[in-house]
């Protein structure tokens, strides 16, 4: 009996972990690119997110980003960190809101596999607007521990994909340009 007390404990002390994904880290490709981009100048100024998203990963507890940010706010950043680095922020150029249109994740996609699929529609104060989708892939695992932080921990991957995919668009330029 005292052996199915501490494994039932066990089990719910586990469920309560949130996990968090790493910082976002920029990606030396969408830098590159976004040098490139000459007439880009701006910043994403606000993301909404009006579509509900669930952030509980199996029975382990929500995947939430770093300091305390909210997914918006975390995408809104990798943006702004992204097009700093390549010199092309600008708090007087180009102001980017939008909304996040699709958002959700799998850990046990194909038994050991995960995504995260994340769609955007972006709006430019100049009046131009751009829609995103990107689905990032990844190796998780078969057990709710280390699917679970594999997901957290591919956050920030895909969100460097998702940038990638929208910095690719012929369509960026005109969103970003004055």
């Amino acid at each position: 009996m005292k052996k199915l007390l501490v494994v039932a404990a066990a089990l719910v002390l586990s469920a309560c972990s949130t996990m968090q994904p790493p910082r976002y880290a920029v990606s030396v490709d969408n830098i590159q690119k976004l040098k490139q981009l000459e007439t880009v100048e701006g910043e994403f100024v606000s993301l909404s997110q009006t579509v509900p998203f669930s952030s509980n990963c199996r029975l382990m507890g929500p995947i939430e980003p770093a300091d305390g940010l909210s997914i918006p706010d975390f995408i809104t950043k990798a943006f702004n960190d992204e097009l700093k680095m390549a010199d092309r922020f600008s708090a007087e150029g180009i102001d980017i809101t939008g909304e996040i249109t699709k958002i959700e994740f799998s850990s046990v996609s194909g038994l050991t596999n995960g995504y995260w699929d994340i769609g955007l529609k972006l709006k430019s104060s100049n009046g131009e607007s751009l829609d995103v989708s990107n689905k990032y892939t990844f190796k998780s695992g078969f057990d709710a521990i280390t699917a679970c932080n594999a997901t957290a921990d591919a956050l920030s991957p895909a969100v460097q994909d998702l940038i990638k995919a929208t910095i690719n668009q012929p369509e960026f330029v005109s969103l970003m340009a004055k």
